[in-house]
């Protein structure tokens, strides 16, 4: 757990999607190492989050983590775009060193993407081999689209590949429910490492 109060986050249910804390654990840590700057950043209700215990395995607001991000965001200096993206290949990594046996090795970034349905209760994340070299990965009926977790799955994607050895991974955002699309689709293009 993270945090030295014994007071739990109030899991209180709120609509929308939820999201298992471990997936929080990412830019939790960045907000507390930058607590007093987080504060400013942070509606009082999510003060929280600075101070009590994060429970790896218990469910939380999916909204609540789209504003933990665009706090997180603002604290990177330059673009806040290119700071989500950062902070999905960070927790991509984390990801990655937590289930390291599961994660990490020969076709481990399709496991990778199966994951989604233990950490989110809604959107199924589909994968779609296009080429020996190409993905496609939709996320279809996911209750929380937003810029913020778009722009962090991108980070994540690219992330997950390198941290399988895979090189040179381009990410690219064909369809997006911001966009009116159906469902959220990304290619991921790549050169296997030596």
């Amino acid at each position: 757990m993270i945090g030295t109060r014994q007071r739990e986050i109030d899991l209180d249910p709120k609509p929308g999607g939820k999201l298992k804390g471990i997936a929080f654990l990412s830019v939790v840590k960045l907000l507390r190492s930058r607590r007093d700057d987080a504060l400013s950043l942070l509606r009082p209700e999510l003060h929280k989050y600075l101070t009590d215990n994060l429970r790896p395995s218990a469910w939380y607001p999916e909204s609540e983590h789209t504003e933990l991000l665009q706090a997180g965001a603002r604290l990177y200096p330059g673009s806040p775009d290119r700071a989500l993206e950062m902070m999905g290949e960070f927790a991509a990594k984390a990801h990655c060193e937590i289930y390291k046996e599961v994660l990490l090795g020969h076709g481990s970034p399709s496991r990778t993407f199966a994951m989604w349905a233990t950490q989110h209760d809604t959107g199924e994340m589909r994968r779609i081999r296009e080429l020996p070299n190409r993905m496609r990965f939709e996320l279809v009926g996911f209750g929380d689209t937003s810029r913020e977790n778009c722009l962090a799955l991108t980070g994540y994607f690219r992330g997950t590949f390198s941290m399988n050895g895979i090189a040179d991974v381009v990410v690219e955002k064909l369809a997006c429910r911001l966009w009116n699309d159906a469902s959220c689709i990304w290619r991921c293009t790549f050169e296997r490492g030596a």
